[in-house]
């Protein structure tokens, strides 16, 4: 077999050189067009409006909020809210009071023409009774689609579990009965106190004896 000449060799390696560059482009272009493609994702998302739906308690009253908000930068417009099961409050209406059941698919039904940044929506939705009720839903899914500047956003989906929420009521915490029962000790303790007290005696302080010199030096 013939040995390959010097300028064979030199033919062989710069073949190799070139389909190692061509390899290492072809690499590059694609690394390229995929960081391409997550900048302007992230700079699309940064832009984009951001509004989540979620189920709060009231600290104050204990009463259950259904809550809509756009934490993004920018204005949603046409938000659209579904949820699954059908969101059902336990509130019983009186003569007069609206069902709440009813107030609830209405607001979802309705599209939201535009929600600005940080702009909440509170509705009532449920008093602390729910958790009592085990005849209605306990987690439900909300799906949001809206409409940003640059188009419609991604979907989002949150899902609320009411279980998990029955801890963060201040008024529903466990210790809740022992505390209310230890403040009505209290006041019964409070309550046998007799009012008027004996006044302690006063101190009697004795007179300061003040010595006198006769005119011998001598004191009396």
């Amino acid at each position: 077999m013939d040995q390959l000449t010097t300028d064979q060799w030199t033919v062989i390696v710069a073949v190799v050189a070139a389909l190692i560059a061509t390899w290492q482009a072809a690499i590059a272009r694609v690394a390229a067009n995929k960081q391409l493609v997550l900048s302007e994702r992230i700079h699309r998302e940064q832009n984009e409006p951001y509004v989540i739906v979620d189920i709060q308690p009231d600290g104050n009253h204990g009463s259950l909020l259904l809550i809509i908000e756009n934490t993004g930068p920018t204005v949603a417009r046409d938000v659209r809210i579904s949820c699954d099961p059908p969101l059902e409050s336990g509130w019983e209406p009186r003569p007069g009071e609206p069902d709440l059941t009813q107030v609830m698919q209405e607001i979802l039904a309705r599209p939201i023409p535009i929600l600005p940044p940080r702009r909440r929506l509170t509705f009532l939705l449920d008093n602390q009774d729910r958790f009592e009720n085990v005849q209605l839903p306990r987690v439900y899914t909300f799906t949001v689609d809206a409409n940003g500047p640059e188009g419609e956003v991604e979907t989002a989906q949150y899902t609320v579990d009411l279980d998990a929420l029955k801890w963060v009521l201040l008024e529903e915490r466990p210790t809740k009965r022992v505390e209310d029962k230890l403040s009505k000790i209290e006041k019964a303790v409070h309550a046998l106190v007799p009012n008027n007290r004996r006044s302690a005696p006063s101190r009697t302080h004795a007179a300061p004896v003040h010595q006198r010199r006769s005119s011998s030096g001598d004191t009396a």
